[in-house]
């Protein structure tokens, strides 16, 4: 449920502020006005800071999940990681609202020229950029960097105690919860290698009091701030194969479904010239049973597709095996 959650943040930061720092990139200007540039900033900042808060809470289920799994079964159930979920959005919210809601010259959100988008202004303010950094920043890459240490090495013991008993069972499930925990390890590498660049450039614009730095590098931060929230889907496919055999079956549906239009397509226009050629009128109703019925005809060829209906279809994360963490 917690990565639902991290992909909903996601989702939120791509579709509701990326494409407006990317028209202006390409028009050099903000163009969409002083009180959509105040909701951007606050989309922006909201949305990256409950991705931070979040990543950090994934990393303590982990740990309570494969190194006292008695109390995860307790502190985690379905009702409980609803309210840490509300936790966290309000803890976000905590963090963007004050700069929504101050005067313009006052630490207000305003657009900013070299990254291209609005936010908050953290050379304004040394006290409150210090704030930001610390509790959404620093304390939850502290938590994932304990976490993800204990849960490594509970693992790695683990994986060495079941050799040794030579039991294959308890040894299968182990593998199997090391690859989520890897796979969602990676996942914080590659959030930290986004947002440790942001933190630094914050940190040297408060103390010198102003923006001083390169344009490129100011652009580099508006782009690591977007790539955080886009880079998730490709770390998934490149360290756990159980995603790519999934996005290899979304993909070869997609293409069954665009091969069966443009046969239906061609037998509409084939169809057509036929009757017209007969001096008989086009049947509107005609072509669309055709193409409906030319549609279900590439879905049953699609090997892909074919598995899933034959019940060969795989969990998302950890493979065949559910584990505790897929619960939440």
């Amino acid at each position: 449920m917690f990565v639902v959650a991290l992909a909903v943040s996601d989702i939120l930061m791509s579709t509701c502020c990326m494409p407006f720092s990317v028209v202006t990139s390409f028009r050099g200007k903000w163009v969409f006005g002083e009180t959509f540039c105040r909701l951007h900033g606050f989309g922006v900042m909201t949305f990256g800071l409950a991705s931070l808060l979040t990543m950090g809470i994934i990393a303590v289920s982990r740990y309570f999940c494969v190194v006292k799994p008695e109390k995860y079964i307790v502190l985690f159930k379905k009702q409980r990681t609803l309210i840490y979920i509300a936790v966290v959005w309000c803890t976000a919210l905590i963090g963007s609202v004050p700069p929504l809601i101050l005067k313009h010259g006052h630490g207000a959100m305003e657009f900013q020229p070299g990254k291209a988008l609005c936010l908050y202004p953290f050379d304004s303010n040394i006290a409150y950029t210090i704030f930001i950094e610390c509790v959404y920043i620093g304390t939850p890459f502290t938590f994932i960097t304990i976490c993800y240490a204990k849960v490594f090495y509970t693992v790695s013991r683990s994986n060495r105690v079941f050799s040794q008993e030579n039991n294959p069972q308890l040894l299968r499930a182990n593998v199997e919860e090391a690859k989520v925990t890897k796979t969602l390890a990676a996942v914080m590498v590659g959030f930290a290698c986004c947002w440790i660049p942001v933190a630094i450039i914050d940190y040297i614009d408060a103390a010198r009091g102003e923006p001083t730095l390169a344009r490129q590098a100011y652009l580099t931060y508006g782009c690591l701030i977007y790539l955080s929230s886009t880079i998730n889907p490709f770390i998934y496919g490149a360290t756990n194969k159980n995603f790519r055999r999934e996005y290899k079956a979304i993909l070869s549906n997609i293409l069954c479904l665009r091969s069966s239009r443009r046969s239906g397509d061609s037998e509409v226009v084939s169809g057509r010239e036929s009757r017209r050629n007969r001096g008989l009128k086009f049947r509107p109703d005609i072509a669309i049973n055709s193409i409906n019925t030319l549609a279900e005809v590439p879905q049953a060829e699609c090997p892909e597709a074919a598995k899933e209906r034959h019940g060969l279809h795989v969990d998302t994360i950890g493979g065949s095996k559910a584990t505790p963490a897929e619960a939440t």
